[in-house]
Order: C-alpha cells, then structure tokens, then sequence
C-alpha cells in the first residue's frame, strides 16, 4: 500500500482533484502520487488517502484547552493589579540629582539677584557697619552743624546740651534738636546718643527719637509718628508711633555716668540699643513712603530742680552704614 507524506501538500491535491473530478489534469495529478490502482477504485483511493491525510493533520494542531480563556483573562488581572515595580536606582539617582542641583541654583539665584522692595530684617540691621557720619556734635559751645533747636522747653550747649528748667508748670514742656536733613525711607541710617542722667527723676524725661512727622506741637513739642528711647525715672522704654509701648522697664545702671544709645532704622524696621545691648527689634511702624528725620528731646514739668542736675545729652550723631 502507498505510503502517504504527511508533511508534504498531497491533501490539498487530493481535496483538488476530488473537486475537479475524473479525467481532469488535478484527478491525474493525483493519481500520479498513488499506485496504479484500477481505474473504478480510483475515486475510492483517492478519497481514502485523503481521509487518512486528513486524520493525520489532527496530530499537529495545537488547540486551547478547557478553561483557557478564563485563564488568560485571570492573569491579566493578577498583572495589573501587582505591586508596581520599584523605579530603578539609576533613574532615581538622576532624578535627586536633579533636585538637588535646581536648589542650588535657586539659593545662588536668591543671594545674588536682589530682591526689589525688600525690607533689611532686625537682625541684618544689628549687622550694619554704620561707619559714615552725616553730622555729629558734642554741642560744646553751640548745636553744630545741621542741627536746629526746637519747642517750647529751651535747650543750652556747653560742654553737652542740657534742657533749661525755668518757668516750668505742671504739665510737661518739651524742646530739643533735630538733624536737619530729612533722610529717605529706603535708607538705613541710626541716630546714636550719650546721655547722662545724674539723678533719676519722674518729672525730667529725656528722649532719643526718628519721627516721619517733623511737626513737633503742642506743650511737649511731640508728634505722634515717632519711634522713641526715652528714660525716666531710673528706667528705659521704647514707644512706636501712636504712643505704643513696646519695651518697658529697663533698668538704667547707676553705675555708668552715660548710657550709649543707637536708635536704628530703615524701611519697615528697627532696633534700638542702649550701652551695646540690644534692648527692642521689630517694626518700625514709620510711613515708608515718608523720609526720616532724628533728633533728642527732653521733657521737664514742676518746681523744684534748680538743686537736682539735670539729664545732658553729652554727643549726638547720625550716621548711615558703609555701601555695599
């Protein structure tokens, strides 16, 4: 019997030449590959070797299994719901790197572009070389230069200004000097003071201030936009603009003949100083729209001082830091 090649095309000639029928070029195709058989057997043969061919292809097919489908579909869900992988090293190595290098530039960037309209903060301020020196006056024999007297309560200079504490009445009178040279509010600059208070006393105030307001009015030839050191009775305090107290209290030491006051400022803040002591910081409350002018002032009311010495302002000086 014919042994038939599986592997090669002979089913579909076979399937051909039995749609072809006898006696056509595909039925002697056919034949050719069998052995002679008679010819009312062919169609018989020919049928048979595809039946047998047919059979034999079932060996090589692959088919899916029961449930194969219901398997597929499962591990996809198990895939997309697993944990995701974690980010390799290298890329996330990158990636901090990255960060790292941006907030480098960024804090470069911020030290060296000035920021526009920013305000120097206290502690800066404390920080200021203030080594140049608009106008200063130990007030010897007169005011010196730039600076003008003012109120009600007269002033005196020799050897130290000192208040005149005639004719006084019950109520406070007040009178100093000021620099005259208004100073813009974008400029910081500081007014520094020696004041000698022989004999702490609740009726003599002396005062060291910076006032956005010049109009000094009034009895006591105060305004009310000023930012003030002032010591009175033995003790030291510092009032913002509109009277606010902002440090009180601050004992005077009796055993210095002067007490070294520094009122600072510039646009929104300040510090006030008093014997290299740090005694307030904070805002400064000013216009900061308005320029600045700084001065000292005393305050006295009643009788009775012609034998107590009064405060002296030994120096005064207003002074802006080096140029950056």
């Amino acid at each position: 019997m014919t042994e038939l090649d599986f592997e090669s095309e002979q089913l579909q000639l076979l399937t051909d030449a039995l749609r072809a029928g006898p006696g056509t070029p595909e039925w002697r195709a056919a034949l050719a590959t069998l052995d002679s058989i008679p010819a009312s057997d062919e169609y018989k043969a020919l049928y048979t070797a595809r039946e047998r061919l047919a059979s034999g292809r079932q060996y090589r097919e692959v088919r899916a299994g029961a449930g194969f489908t219901r398997k597929i579909f499962d591990a996809l869900d198990q895939e997309s719901n697993a944990t995701p992988k974690a980010v390799p090293s290298a890329n996330l190595i990158a990636a901090i790197s990255a960060l790292v290098i941006l907030s480098v530039l960024a804090i470069v960037a911020y030290i060296i572009i000035p920021g526009s309209g920013k305000s120097t903060t206290p502690q800066d301020l404390s920080q200021l070389y203030f080594v140049n020196t608009l106008s200063s006056s130990n007030f010897d024999g007169d005011l010196g230069m730039q600076w003008a007297a003012f109120g009600p309560l007269g002033v005196e200079a020799r050897n130290g200004l000192w208040p005149s504490l005639r004719s006084l009445s019950e109520n406070f009178r007040g009178g100093g000097v000021f620099y005259e040279r208004s100073i813009e509010a974008d400029q910081p600059f500081a007014i520094e003071a020696t004041v000698r208070i022989p004999k702490p006393s609740d009726d003599l105030v002396v005062q060291v201030f910076i006032t956005d307001d010049p109009n000094f009015i009034g009895e006591s030839a105060t305004s009310e936009h000023e930012l003030v050191w002032l010591a009175r009775g033995g003790e030291a305090s510092v009032l913002s603009p509109g009277g606010h107290v902002e440090a009180q209290g601050i004992k005077l030491p009796l055993a210095r003949k002067s007490n070294d006051v520094r009122v600072v400022v510039n646009r929104d803040d300040a510090v006030v100083e008093m014997n290299g002591q740090r005694i307030w910081a904070g805002k400064n409350k000013l216009d900061p729209q308005k320029a600045r002018m700084a001065g000292v002032r005393f305050l006295a009311r009643g009788p009775g001082h012609a034998k107590d010495p009064p405060p002296a302002v030994e120096s005064a000086r207003v002074v802006t830091p080096a140029k950056q």
